[in-house]
């Protein structure tokens, strides 16, 4: 061949496999002859909230329950059949107080414009009447370990217990980020919570000593039932090049060697997961929508997964404070877009598909990663925002069978498209539903380009007919706010307290099965759900 026809034909293969016209082939194989999860616990999509803000989302400004949180919440739950698990912790509870005497639930109020009051937070016995205005949720109530006066943690603990009931309480957490504990730890304002009345820096064996004193003490004076009860480690998150430090700070098994469950009382393993500091709308790109990076963060927690799973197969892996990104004020240019959101439910896949058990996405009132604002609160309305629409498209995934794994599917080719991913869910080795997730940047304002899209054909397995697709999306791609982003055709508002409003957008396609192949195109910034 002569080498003028030679580049023509390398040309012509390029343009069929990566150029706009790019059909990539994924089999669908049966879950039998693949690597899938465990079973995914259907109450995998958890919620978390810092403890002053859920004053403020449990309840409206008339003091009632917030039926924009409850049927938001519902919005979810209802997908895959369960009740939801809600974790209220957060460093400034472990610093905070108990006031038996307080009649307020908890002071100061949480707002949109006010950060976490480290060092200044109190809480009444009313605050966990708060907890009535979700039937049927369990809670993981943290308690303090900062503190050096463990007779504070007793009386929290005993308060929780008393409030919300044994029979509704999913486990007790000791401490909060303790891996931060520091010798000169500042709060709001420069408050000192430092040693002596707090904890300062703890190892691998004073943290140890220090939980399960702590717990033990909790165990004799609250009177929790036998067995296992308890959340530990809670590890805070690492950033850029410090990301390998969470291979090394309260090791897994250096812990359990050390006798950190002797008694039989960890019910799970959980860590914090921020993927870096918030940045600006330019920053979107390759601070959340690098799937690389997300998986390089993920991947370090897979050594524990795997010690746990070998070792401790009883006690689950669990991320039980999660948030795009941390900063003091809000970036929503950054952290509430389409593309965070996109980053959201790529992030929830791939975590299921490497172990991780259970999701708590972190609320805080000044948070610009929230799902929603709950109230009107310095000058913001009560609103959903964009990351709100990840959860019920994973929910949906998920599925309400009981039966859920999880695989990420190869797509084989020499050179596979980047930040595109393909996962399967099967019941009973069955796929049941795809999900495909486009994460590479595009933006109408900004992109200049018309939307790429990317084919793929789904080898799906014998029998199925036809597929259905539903979409998240929104027409301005990326930097879309929720006002123009639906799943489904679908959105959530205030207006609608919370509840589905649908038919917002015909997006939904029927596709016909030829050939034993369904075609389906996923666009830049925007994922798909095919159901088989």
């Amino acid at each position: 061949m002569c080498p003028q026809l030679s580049r023509l034909v390398s040309l012509l293969l390029a343009l069929t496999e990566f150029g706009s016209t790019a059909i990539f082939s994924v089999n669908i194989p049966a879950g039998s002859a693949i690597n899938v999860s465990d079973q995914i616990d259907p109450r995998f999509c958890g919620f978390a909230f810092e403890e002053a803000s859920f004053v403020r989302y449990a309840q409206d400004d008339n003091g009632n329950p917030n039926t924009f949180s409850i049927n938001l919440i519902q919005a979810v739950t209802s997908r895959t059949g369960v009740d939801p698990i809600i974790r209220l912790g957060g460093t400034s509870p472990d610093y905070g107080r108990f006031l038996p005497g307080q009649e307020e639930p908890a002071l100061p109020v949480a707002e949109q414009d006010n950060y976490q009051n480290i060092g200044y937070t109190t809480i009444g016995p009313s605050y966990w009447n708060l907890t009535r205005n979700f039937p049927g949720a369990k809670y993981m109530v943290q308690v303090p370990l900062a503190t050096t006066n463990i007779s504070e943690t007793i009386a929290w603990t005993q308060s929780a217990v008393d409030g919300v009931g044994l029979d509704n309480i999913h486990s007790i957490q000791p401490g909060n980020e303790a891996n931060l504990y520091s010798d000169d730890f500042t709060g709001e304002g420069g408050v000192e919570l430092n040693p002596p009345e707090y904890q300062g820096y703890l190892s691998n064996k004073s943290y140890v000593g220090n939980w399960t004193k702590y717990a033990n003490a909790i165990l004799e004076a609250a009177g929790l039932p036998e067995g296992r009860f308890f959340t530990a480690f809670d590890v805070a998150t690492h950033f850029g090049n410090a990301v390998q430090e969470e291979a090394y700070v309260f090791d897994v098994k250096t812990c359990f060697d050390l006798g950190i469950d002797n008694k039989s009382i960890i019910k799970e393993v959980s860590h914090h997961y921020y993927q870096q500091n918030a940045g600006t709308a330019d920053d979107l790109a390759a601070g959340l929508m690098d799937t690389s990076v997300t998986y390089n963060h993920l991947n370090q927690f897979k050594p524990r997964i795997s010690w746990l799973k070998n070792n401790r197969p009883e006690i689950p892996f669990i991320l039980n404070e999660v948030g795009n990104s941390l900063f003091r004020t809000n970036s929503y240019e950054f952290q509430a877009r389409l593309g965070s959101a996109l980053w959201q439910v790529d992030f929830y896949l791939y975590s299921m598909s490497i172990g991780i058990a259970r999701i708590n996405y972190q609320q805080i009132m000044h948070a610009g990663y929230n799902l929603w604002l709950p109230v009107a609160s310095a000058g913001h309305d009560a609103q959903v925002f964009s990351n709100f629409y990840s959860q019920p498209f994973v929910a949906d995934f998920i599925g309400s069978s009981g039966k859920t794994k999880v695989a990420k599917l190869d797509i084989p080719s020499s050179n596979p498209p980047e930040n595109v991913a393909v996962y399967g869910a099967y019941e009973d080795n069955v796929a049941k539903r795809i999900a495909i997730t486009n994460l590479n940047y595009w933006n109408m304002t900004s992109s200049g380009t018309d939307r790429p899209s990317v084919t793929f054909d789904l080898l799906v397995p014998d029998g199925i007919e036809s597929v259905r697709v539903y979409h998240l999306n929104s027409p301005l791609g990326a930097g879309a706010a929720a006002d123009t982003i639906t799943y489904a055709g679908s959105q959530w508002t205030y207006e609608s307290l919370g509840e589905e409003v649908k038919n917002v957008r015909d997006d939904t396609e029927n596709i016909t099965v030829n050939g034993g192949v369904a075609t389906v195109a996923v666009q830049n910034s925007e994922a798909i759900m095919v159901w088989l």
